[in-house]
């Protein structure tokens, strides 16, 4: 799923954290973490995406100025929107698929991870990435890839 980004701040680092069932949405344990880290680094910009159960659990935490967005993603909602690759950019999806799950699990394969990065980035823009992930052969990609000797 791709979020756009809103306007540029010029000089501004920006951070997307990533939370799954915590912040902003519950109180306690990592989300009092999360929270400390949002507030205590106001130089910095955040976005953050939280993986939650519906996507109607509430914000629970006052997000302080420098948040600019907080997108919740649902667990169990409505399947994404997009269709499936075909043909050449199915293969090319997998290739790149391929190599980013082995840079992960390879460090001898690490210099693959940034180009595939963005090419799952940019299939997940064109709304493919999807329905892609949802496939058999991404399952026989990974399967294969985590039950590979040697890694």
């Amino acid at each position: 799923m791709y979020f756009p980004h809103g306007a540029p701040h010029s000089g501004v680092s920006r951070v997307t954290l990533l939370t799954e069932g915590t912040y902003p949405h519950s109180h306690g344990g990592v989300s009092v973490w999360c929270d400390q880290l949002v507030t205590g680094m106001p130089d910095i910009a955040f976005d953050v995406i939280a993986v939650t159960g519906t996507g109607r659990e509430p914000v629970v935490w006052d997000a302080p100025a420098h948040v600019g967005r907080i997108v919740s993603v649902p667990m169990w909602g409505p399947t994404p929107e997009g269709r499936a690759p075909r043909g050449r950019h199915h293969r090319r999806l997998a290739e790149s698929y391929e190599r980013f799950v082995t840079a992960l699990l390879d460090p001898r394969a690490e210099g693959g991870f940034g180009p595939a990065l963005y090419a799952l980035a940019r299939a997940a823009q064109d709304g493919r990435l999807s329905p892609f992930l949802r496939g058999d052969q991404a399952i026989g990609v990974l399967t294969a890839l985590w039950n590979r000797p040697g890694l």
